[in-house]
């Protein structure tokens, strides 16, 4: 029996897709991907986003990988189409109880590029909908040629601990069969060519169903952040990974990158709560199952193996309680999830970056990160600092952005305190001097005045902080921010 009715079919994903494409020129780009599915279907991708430029931000979104979850691929068009319309319109968004304005829509669209692969899995979704197909199939349709079952599970056969057997299987008839080698099937190869295509994305989100869950690297193993050697890399801990809270292995992760996948996980779990009042579960992925060759873990590895490719902040997304829901259902979902992934897109932007786009200090940026997540990220207060510009950074873009002399004073402030940031490892490290403290101090009280409740409050806190860096270095201004004793070097 197939499916509920109501989902679109795999030709109604493309004609969508093409549509699109036609109807919003201006900010709506198809893409045709390198290689037609096992079947020889033609799959497409979108761009949404009005802009250019090499430093722009990027996510990308996928969905049908399993043929069964039917829910996905609508869900990611009709965002697809919810977004053309709100920017072309000068509106916001709302979804049920969660509303996002047209200065947020319109952030969106021009300081990022959006990326939607709806369908992955055409082959799979056209049987799936077949009245003579299996409503439950789950993988992609390849013939597997001397083997006795089709099809593969597109998402283990993605190159990221293939031939460690980790929830994965080498038997044809199994539903987590994972090929014949890494990237074997041109699915998962499409999914690839769009990361190395686009080296500007640096978040993702494969959609999937079902659980109410958000969940982000690893996939493996519990995550550990203190033991970098300990990794997916170095073989020395081959077969000793894919049990779950045994001491044998853990994966390393970053505490910054770990750090940030909880908290945006957050963001997103908190964005669809507000829709209907769903609650959805933020946790590392193996706590539902181990696995190895998913999409997720392999756009987050990367970087690891190749220090030259972008780090991809990447989740799976587990939507609803069901494969295939009635479509009533399905719209449900679809609202909440689309709030939570709209919100993905804002936590994926950085204020620090967005601002400093076309200055002399965008030359700057890696070393800010660094800073950030190695030294700010090292204590209470720093840590404090950096939660409250995340959580309030879409409004403090908006505040920014939209006033040329407000931006460019807090670039010339930026200027003044990344002098300060980059002399602290000298023998005399800089102080912050009078002008900075008192451009901070202006600054801090100009954007308030246009602050929501919620940003003013955040900036009253940070305000209370000026004073301990006053005459001080950065380092010596956050040990005294954070309550820590310690020598005063860099003081006047």
């Amino acid at each position: 029996m197939p499916p509920p009715t109501g989902y679109l079919t795999a030709t109604g994903i493309e004609a969508c897709l093409q549509f699109l494409a036609s109807t919003y020129p201006s900010i709506c780009k198809l893409f045709i991907m390198p290689e037609k599915s096992i079947e020889g279907r033609t799959i497409r991708a979108i761009k949404i986003g009005k802009g250019s430029g090499a430093k722009r931000h990027a996510v990308l979104f996928i969905g049908g990988v399993h043929a069964r979850e039917v829910v996905n691929p609508d869900l990611l068009v009709s965002l697809a189409l919810k977004l053309c319309r709100a920017y072309i319109g000068g509106t916001g968004l709302t979804f049920g109880g969660k509303v996002f304005n047209a200065p947020t829509i319109k952030l969106i669209v021009e300081a990022m590029d959006i990326y939607v692969l709806p369908l992955v899995n055409p082959d799979g979704r056209v049987f799936v909908q077949s009245p003579s197909g299996d409503a439950m199939w789950r993988k992609n349709r390849n013939p597997n040629p001397g083997l006795p079952c089709k099809g593969v599970d597109i998402n283990r056969n993605y190159d990221f601990l293939f031939s460690s057997g980790i929830m994965t299987s080498s038997s044809s008839c199994s539903d987590v069969f994972k090929g014949s080698a890494a990237f074997s099937e041109p699915e998962t190869r499409n999914v690839r060519h769009m990361l190395d295509r686009f080296p500007q994305i640096c978040c993702m989100a494969d959609v999937h169903s079902y659980s109410q869950l958000i969940l982000y690297p690893w996939g493996d193993d519990n995550n550990q952040t203190t033991d970098p050697a300990m990794n997916f890399q170095n073989p020395v801990f081959d077969g000793l990974r894919g049990t779950a809270g045994d001491t044998a292995y853990k994966e390393f992760i970053p505490e910054a990158d770990l750090d940030f996948f909880v908290a945006t996980g957050n963001r997103m779990r908190d964005a669809i709560a507000e829709v209907a009042g769903t609650v959805y579960t933020v946790e590392q992925a193996v706590l539902l199952y181990p696995t190895s060759g998913t999409s997720k873990d392999y756009s987050y590895s990367r970087h690891f193996v190749d220090a030259t490719k972008r780090k991809v902040s990447a989740y799976t997304v587990e939507t609803g309680t069901q494969f295939q829901p009635t479509y009533a259902t399905a719209l449900n979902v679809i609202r909440e999830v689309s709030a939570g992934l709209v919100r993905f897109c804002l936590s994926c932007l950085c204020v620090v970056e967005e601002t400093l786009a076309g200055t002399t200090l965008t030359g700057r940026l890696d070393d800010m990160r660094a800073f950030r997540d190695q030294v700010l990220r090292e204590t209470p207060k720093g840590r404090r600092y950096v939660s409250l510009l995340e959580d309030n950074g879409v409004e403090l873009m908006q505040i920014i952005l939209r006033d040329k002399k407000l931006r460019a004073e807090v670039v010339d402030l930026t200027k003044g305190i990344d002098a300060v940031v980059r002399s602290r490892k000298a023998a005399k490290p800089k102080v912050f001097g009078a002008s900075i403290i008192q451009a901070a101090e202006k600054l801090s009280a100009s954007i308030a005045s246009k602050a929501s409740p919620t940003l003013k409050k955040a900036i009253e806190e940070v305000r209370r902080d000026i004073k301990h860096f006053s005459g001080r270095g950065v380092l010596d201004g956050l040990k005294l921010a954070s309550g820590v004793q310690g020598p005063t070097s860099g003081r006047k």
